[in-house]
């Protein structure tokens, strides 16, 4: 009799159990639906959060609440009450690389963020160039794409973040977009530049990579800046932002509504540093872009209120525009490094497109940003991450000898005839010159001269808007184009 009795309790106690747990299982997307704690998109499952730094992560709940956070990598947990319009903010300190970990917030009911990696974040921003993705686009190849999809990996940590286009007119606080890992239908769709950069870090560091792609195709730089930044800037018309105006520009070359929608939403996600790849929709008025571009860094870190952390970027590559414009841009992008703190730049002479503004070797400009992340940032040693830069000039008779800074190992044609050389006389008329690679003492230089001018006073290299780069430093780096003179945009 025991053992009957002790079997139909067995019974009834499996059954129980199973309607139990069928209960709980089905609650389960109920708390996840009515949960009172809402997180903008940038935090969610499978995101990257910067290691070793004090990071925050912002949300809402009902006004006064009470909202408690847990984190997996300690024991210790926070509490705190909303404010009166229900917003919350956390800090907490990372530790370093590693993961997966979850991060619970509970309010009286449970919302858990999951498959969380610790490592290194970047945001990747710009124009076209930098929109275009590893897949290519409608007769427009990326070299090398298939392969890299093909090899994507979930198991490899690097994990990505797309913000929807979108505008505003004042900052918003929250974007669309969404953490994925590195599988090769999310891989297909990533900004190449960005992930070619990722990739590389990440093969090098053997940490976590978190990207956060923000960019939009035929975009100016000043549609990334705030209006505090702009104001006293004449040239740059605001009134678009108080008013209904009608205006030729695309949404995206409006001043300020891309910051408002794309970049301020971003602003309390820790990142270790930039990569920017933008300047063609600038290449009208170069002078311009030398003051907003230094005012954009400096907007940009003030947005993000995390230092001067580093800003590298790409300069523009060759395209026949008209004669000159985009090598006055890319010259105004040299010139920019002395004027922005912990910069640096990826020279692209050498991968111009003559048919087409989005060269297909996106490989080589991620590459070449990872190169100044990794010398720059994180003091790896014995490799070249800054391109040789024309220094000085030296009439010796009928000839000019050009110097250049950061050619330790000297410069190269590889055994090819240098081509985009040019030599003017006082008249300032250009004839195209034979220049030589040439060493004394110890000391490299190109000697530049043409039997048309007897009398130097200029040199210019590759300074026009479409040019083959034939230069480089020994490393490979291709050196930029470049004039001696200053003259008028008529010469």
């Amino acid at each position: 009799m025991f053992y009957k009795v002790m079997i139909r309790l067995q019974s009834f106690y499996i059954v129980f159990g199973k309607v139990f747990l069928s209960i709980c299982l089905a609650a389960l997307p109920l708390v996840n639906i009515s949960a009172k704690v809402v997180l903008p998109s940038i935090f969610g499952d499978n995101m990257v959060l910067q290691q070793n730094r004090e990071v925050k992560i912002s949300g809402m709940t009902e006004p006064g609440r009470k909202v408690k956070m847990c984190v997996a990598w300690s024991k210790e947990s926070q509490t705190l009450k909303a404010d009166k319009n229900g917003n919350f903010q956390f800090k907490m300190q990372t530790p370093s690389a590693g993961g997966p970990y979850e991060i619970t917030f509970d309010d009286g009911d449970i919302v858990v963020l999951e498959n969380i990696l610790i490592g290194e974040v970047w945001l990747c921003s710009g124009q076209s160039n930098m929109q275009m993705p590893v897949r290519g686009q409608l007769n427009q190849p990326v070299i090398g794409s298939n392969r890299i999809i093909a090899q994507a990996d979930p198991q490899i940590p690097i994990r990505m973040f797309t913000v929807e286009k979108a505008t505003a007119k004042s900052p918003v606080t929250d974007c669309t977009g969404s953490w994925v890992e590195n599988a090769s239908v999310h891989v297909a769709e990533f900004s190449a530049v960005g992930y070619f950069f990722g990739q590389y870090l990440q093969r090098q560091l053997k940490v976590p990579v978190g990207l956060i792609h923000t960019s939009w195709g035929a975009s100016n730089i000043q549609a990334w800046m705030s209006e505090e930044s702009l104001r006293g800037i004449p040239e740059i018309n605001l009134d678009h932002l108080t008013s209904d105006v009608e205006t030729k520009l695309l949404p995206q070359q409006l001043p300020c509504l891309l910051h408002n929608a794309m970049i301020y939403p971003l602003k309390d996600y820790a990142i270790r540093g930039v990569i920017w790849y933008q300047g063609e929709s600038n290449v009208q008025n170069p002078e311009l872009y030398g003051k907003l571009f230094p005012a954009f860094v400096t907007d940009l870190r003030s947005t993000f209120a995390q230092g001067d952390f580093p800003f590298y970027y790409a300069q523009i590559a060759p395209f026949p525009l008209t004669k000159f414009e985009s090598a006055r841009l890319r010259e105004v992008q040299m010139r920019c490094m002395k004027d922005i703190s912990r910069s640096g730049m990826a020279v692209l002479m050498d991968i111009g497109e003559q048919k087409c503004i989005h060269p297909s070797r996106k490989m080589e400009v991620g590459e070449r940003l990872a190169y100044w992340a990794l010398g720059d940032t994180y003091g790896k040693k014995g490799f070249a991450y800054a391109s040789p830069e024309y220094d000085s000039m030296k009439v010796v008779k009928d000839k000019v000898r050009l110097s250049f800074k950061n050619d330790e190992l000297g410069l190269t044609s590889y055994y090819k005839e240098l081509k985009n050389f040019e030599i003017a006389g006082e008249d300032k008329v250009f004839y195209p010159a034979k220049a030589y690679i040439m060493k004394r003492e110890n000391k490299v230089y190109v000697e530049v001269g043409s039997q048309s001018v007897t009398n130097p006073v200029a040199v210019r290299y590759a300074f026009k808007s479409f040019a083959v780069g034939d230069l480089f430093g020994v490393t490979g780096l291709p050196v930029s184009s470049f004039r001696t003179d200053d003259w008028g945009p008529e010469n």
